[in-house]
């Protein structure tokens, strides 16, 4: 028998209304299903609509409270939850990930969703049938299952780490089905981006052509400022690979980049070659916490913008390309021109060629070969 059991004395519940007269010890109406009162500390648990198996699991409940199984455990606060093994990732785990500010906003999202969903789940007994239950019913895309599959398994694997949960099973998320996933996304061509730029405004089309000639990513081009041109040189640091592979840029100022940089110094007075003027000015409660500058644009403005623009251009694919197309089809375009796939994998900031490879494909319409071998004679 745990100390925590033994120390603990039934306390004398209040008086039952008529409503609540033939229900078991500790199950409550609540809204339209029921709650179970621990009796130990007075929390309440969401048992479900369904009256018949409320009471069964409450009556269930009631008669492991004077037992030292680990459910008993569970019911009495002694086992560490998801929501403790969270903590524990947010805290050890989170910091040391170098994830870039956008991606720790994401993972953060799921974090709270997965707290929402199983938070209040023991990891005792937590099995692989319950975590394949949690991955297809988070979300319908295998894209995004694939995604909280892999934070289980790193949140799991921190909680083996501390002695929290037994190493058989080693990691129930790590048993789960891996899914195929693939990402579902149209190749840019250079005529589509041309429709595309056509129906752009002045600053978007300046972001394209920059991204187009340096290959930098959204992040980045958005970030480009005047004063990183120096020594003839445009000096860029990729926000993805800064706290891991450590790329750094510095692009020639060539023709094409000097005139493009002079193109975006337009008047209009600001630290960011690509900028904008808003069309209100924001009152300070308004403002992104993300904005240093009026004139700063911010990604997500971007891939707004390209899709209105892509709209506009009447590009309606079941998989549109995003600008972060535009990456691929500049990198294809250099290869076009003789440009030799480890200078690509460089620009590109990738650590592998397969990476780089995998952005260079699809881009070209493959020519399907056919025997017109049918006769018009009778």
């Amino acid at each position: 028998m745990s100390v925590l059991l033994t120390s603990w004395r039934p306390r004398v519940g209040r008086v039952r209304s008529r409503a609540t007269l033939k229900l078991p010890d500790n199950l409550y109406p609540n809204r339209e299903g029921y709650k179970y009162r621990r009796p130990t500390d007075r929390k309440e648990f969401w048992m479900g609509s369904d009256l018949r198996q409320a009471c069964a699991e409450a009556r269930e409940l009631n008669d492991l409270l004077y037992s030292s199984s680990n459910r008993v455990n569970r019911i009495m606060g002694e086992d560490r939850t998801v929501s403790d093994a969270l903590a524990l990732f947010r805290k050890d785990d989170m910091p040391n990930r170098s994830w870039s500010a956008n991606t720790a906003k994401e993972h953060e999202a799921r974090l709270k969703r997965i707290n929402m969903d199983i938070g209040g789940h023991a990891l005792s007994g937590f099995n692989v049938r319950e975590a394949a239950d949690f991955l297809r019913s988070v979300t319908s895309s295998e894209r995004n299952r694939q995604i909280y599959r892999l934070l289980m398994i790193w949140i799991f694997r921190g909680c083996l780490q501390e002695g929290w949960v037994d190493s058989n099973p080693l990691n129930p998320f790590e048993v789960t089905r891996k899914g195929q996933a693939k990402r579902k996304r149209a190749r840019l061509t250079k005529d589509t981006f041309d429709r595309i730029r056509a129906h752009a405004p002045s600053w978007l089309q300046n972001a394209m052509d920059l991204s187009l000639i340096t290959l930098l990513r959204r992040e980045d081009i958005v970030s480009a400022k005047f004063d990183d041109v120096r020594e003839g040189f445009l000096w860029v640091i990729p926000s993805k690979t800064e706290n891991s592979t450590n790329v750094q840029l510095k692009f020639r100022m060539t023709p094409p980049i000097q005139a493009l940089v002079a193109q975006c110094g337009d008047g209009i007075e600001s630290p960011y070659i690509i900028h904008r003027t808003p069309e209100r000015r924001k009152s300070a409660a308004e403002k992104s916490v993300h904005r240093l500058h009026h004139t700063q644009v911010l990604p997500e403005q971007v891939t707004r913008a390209f899709d209105d623009a892509r709209q506009a251009a009447g590009i309606d694919e079941q998989y549109p390309p995003t600008f972060h197309e535009i990456r691929s089809l500049g990198g294809w375009l250099y290869q076009q021109g003789g440009r030799e796939l480890k200078d690509l994998q460089a620009l590109m900031g990738h650590g592998s060629e397969e990476m780089t490879l995998l952005y260079l494909k699809g881009h070209e319409a493959v020519w399907t070969e056919v025997d017109p071998s049918y006769s018009l004679k009778k």
